[in-house]
């Protein structure tokens, strides 16, 4: 059985706060392969030590420090060797942000680009604990205001319009490689029907995929099929089915490689819309 199953976790999603999810993680060891979110992330840690992978830096991070990842930006925040971390995430739909963005700034924002990665501010992280808390309580109200208290001078005093340097891949094969990926989360093209269609050798796209976006092509595949499957289980698809629509051959598959992104089973994700749901 994998450990995932022992560990002290809770996820939060309605549909009453759609561009809001949270997750809360106690006291786990347990660590994550290199992975990307649609949304803008922002994770808090309560306990511990957890060092992240992010822009091409380590950083450690410590009880009370905060953390903002860009939308679609490659990171992974594990444990220190033989410890545990206690934490929160914060993922919020990105064109919810853009929105919030364009009206501060009175013109159309396209793009979001946190110019802090890491901060320590007790009272937004006093705020951003207020928040988690209101959500798991389910007192959708209350939050949705804290969540304007926290978010609104956040995204403008450490968050740009501007997009980064290569919003990008620089890449025209990178470019299309992930757009051939994403057309067909069922049926995804191979290495090697990449490598005819780009008349490139099959290790090429491989190295200038990673150079590009830090992460291979098979890995960015298995987190797009993983994000479109939590998407699936928070509107109540079964787990089964969820599985196949994302392009996973079987349940196994399915079960593996979703622990291996989120540190949790597709069982457990799915248990945070039944809990919360019905509140």
């Amino acid at each position: 059985m994998s450990s995932v199953h022992t560990v002290d976790q809770a996820y939060w999603f309605s549909p009453l706060l759609p561009h809001v999810e949270s997750r809360s993680t106690w006291r786990s060891g347990h660590g994550y392969k290199t992975h990307s979110h649609e949304q803008f992330s922002i994770g808090a840690i309560e306990q511990g030590s957890t060092l992240c992978h992010y822009r091409g830096e380590i950083r450690r991070l410590r009880a009370g420090d905060l953390i903002f990842i860009d939308p679609r930006q490659p990171h992974s925040c594990n444990p220190l060797p033989g410890q545990t971390r206690s934490y929160h995430m914060l993922y919020l739909d990105t064109a919810w942000c853009l929105k919030r963005l364009s009206e501060r700034c009175g013109y159309p924002v396209t793009s979001l680009h946190c110019r802090c990665v890491t901060l320590r501010d007790p009272a937004l992280f006093a705020r951003y604990q207020r928040l988690i808390r209101q959500l798991h309580r389910g007192e959708v109200a209350a939050a949705e205001q804290t969540l304007n208290q926290l978010i609104t001078p956040l995204l403008l005093q450490y968050c740009s319009p501007l997009a980064p340097s290569e919003p990008l891949p620089a890449q025209p094969a990178t470019r299309h490689v992930r757009q051939r990926l994403l057309s067909n989360l069922q049926q995804a093209p191979s290495l090697e029907t990449l490598a005819q269609e780009l008349n490139v050798r099959r290790e090429t796209i491989v190295r200038q995929f990673r150079q590009d976006t830090g992460i291979t092509p098979m890995a960015f595949l298995n987190n797009a099929r993983i994000e479109f499957a939590k998407n699936l289980l928070k509107n109540g698809v079964p787990l089964a089915d969820a599985g196949y629509q994302s392009g996973f051959c079987d349940q196994s598959h399915f079960h593996k490689i979703f622990v291996r992104y989120t540190a949790a089973t597709p069982g457990q994700y799915r248990q945070g819309r039944s809990i919360f749901d019905n509140k």
